[in-house]
Parts: structure tokens; C-alpha cells; sequence
């Protein structure tokens, strides 16, 4: 009966309840690893991202609420494992992160002055990584993007790193130069693959040190573009659908055509609603 779990004090308390009742009657919960949670965990990160850009596009909050809860519940599954395992539980994941919070605030706990906060942060959290022997060493498997704006800003620290945005937007047309004049070499050889494959690569990590330098993340802006080509091609549907046209008897001019009429028209919306 749920009275179990509603019946403890606190949420901690609900939630570790939950945990180990799921852990042990359900079939599902129950054969469950650190291993085969890494998926789900990687989804639900990527469904709080969306809510929180429904958040801030939209003023829409009403699924941010359940998505961090959603995300939360891993963190919870895997203490449970790791409980079960006899290594920690949620309440030692929740007392380490306090113990590490408190000490990368020094400017808040202790002494230490306000100034150059960021750049003390990622000193602290260096300092508590002395296995380390490289700059690129502990850089969590993150998507391609993210990776790459991790390096670079660890780069960025020694110095390593253009001055003026400008250089990079130079360095962008030097990249689209290169990767033009190999396709052109080469267009017709697979075998060349390769080559077109590490020139595009380099596109991409300019454009993501592109981002870095006008205060952007790479992953934020092609996940909003991601919805809203979403959201376009949908209406294109749409107004196929209703006008008894069959998009793929349609030419390009065509398919341009009513995909300027959809943005035109969700333009006008946002600015109404704005």
C-alpha cells in the first residue's frame, strides 16, 4: 500500500522509501544496474533541458516540476545500487555534495574575497583532481558540442585561446575554405571520406569556439534550432495536409514556399504573445 511510503515524515524520506520498495517488489526496478540506467539517465537530462527552454522562451513551467523529478529519481536509483552494494546512500551523496559545495565557497564560508569567483571555482575543483596529469583529463562523456567546449575553455586557462572573436570568424572561413576545396578534390571518392570527415570536424570545433567567445553554449543553440525546424516542418505538414497537397510531389520551390508561410505565421504569434 502507498501509505508507506506517504506515511514517512519528509520527501528524503519518501523518496528513499519509494526507492527500496521498488527496488524489491517491482520486476523492472528490481534488474536494474548503474550500467543499464546510463541511457534513461541521458534521456530524462535532456527532457529537463527542453522544460527549462520551454521556461525561458515561453514563461511555460509546467513540466520543469516533473522533469526534475524524473531526473532526481536517477540520482535516487543509483544510490539505492550503490546502498545495496554496501558503498553509499542518498544521504551520503547528499551530505558530500553539501561538504563540496561549502568548500568551493570560500568567498561565502570563509575568508576569502568575492573576486574572480569563477576562476577560484574551477581551481578548487582542480585541486581536488591531483590525479590528474593533463588538462584534458576527466571530461565527462559528454555530447560531441559539449565536449568540445569543455576542452577548449580548459584550454582557454593556460592561455591557449584567440584574443578577438574576430580571429575565430577568420579562422571559420579558413575551415569552410579547406572542406570546400576537398569535397571539390575529391567529391567522387569514398575512399577520401576520411578527409572530408576531419575537415568538417574542424568546422564544428570552430564554431563551437565561435560560441565560447559570444558567451553561448554550442548544445543550447542547436537544440533550440533542432525545435524549431521541429516546429516549421510540422506546420509545412500542416498546411499541406490542409490544403490536400502531397509534400513529396512537391518541387523545392514549392516546399520553400510553405515553409516561409509557416515561419511568417509562428513569427507572428510570438510576437503577439510577446
Amino acid at each position: 500500500m502507498p501509505d508507506r511510503i506517504l506515511n514517512k515524515d519528509n520527501p528524503f524520506d519518501k523518496l528513499e522509501e519509494l526507492m527500496k520498495v521498488l527496488r524489491k517488489e517491482c520486476p523492472w526496478d528490481n534488474e536494474q544496474t548503474i550500467s543499464s540506467l546510463r541511457t534513461y539517465t541521458l534521456e530524462e537530462t535532456h527532457e529537463v533541458l527542453e522544460a527549462i527552454d520551454q521556461a525561458v522562451q515561453h514563461n511555460d513551467w509546467s513540466s520543469l516540476k516533473g522533469e526534475l523529478g524524473d531526473l532526481l529519481i536517477q540520482i535516487a536509483f543509483y544510490s539505492i545500487i550503490a546502498d545495496e552494494h554496501g558503498e553509499f546512500n542518498l544521504a551520503d551523496v547528499f551530505d558530500t555534495l553539501i561538504q563540496k559545495m561549502i568548500y568551493r565557497h570560500p568567498h561565502v564560508f570563509g575568508d576569502a574575497q568575492p573576486a574572480d569567483v569563477l576562476e577560484q571555482w574551477e581551481q578548487l575543483k582542480d585541486a581536488e583532481h591531483t590525479e590528474r596529469t593533463s588538462l584534458m583529463d576527466g571530461i565527462p562523456p559528454l555530447p560531441a558540442l559539449a565536449y568540445a567546449l569543455k576542452q577548449q575553455k580548459r584550454a582557454a586557462r593556460v592561455g591557449f585561446d584567440w584574443q578577438h572573436t574576430g580571429d575565430v570568424i577568420e579562422k571559420l572561413h579558413e575551415e569552410l575554405n579547406e572542406f570546400t576545396d576537398e569535397f571539390n578534390k575529391h567529391s567522387e571518392e569514398e575512399s577520401n571520406k576520411h578527409r572530408l570527415e576531419d575537415e568538417f570536424g574542424d568546422i564544428l570545433f570552430t564554431l563551437v569556439n565561435l560560441a565560447r567567445k559570444v558567451d553561448l553554449d554550442p548544445e543550447l543553440c542547436l537544440m533550440h534550432t533542432n525545435r524549431k525546424f521541429s516546429e516549421r516542418f510540422r506546420g509545412i505538414e500542416l498546411l499541406a495536409k490542409e490544403r490536400q497537397q502531397d509534400l513529396s510531389k512537391l518541387d523545392l520551390h514549392a516546399l520553400e514556399g510553405l515553409y516561409c508561410e509557416v515561419k511568417k505565421e509562428l513569427e507572428s504569434r510570438k510576437m503577439e504573445k510577446s
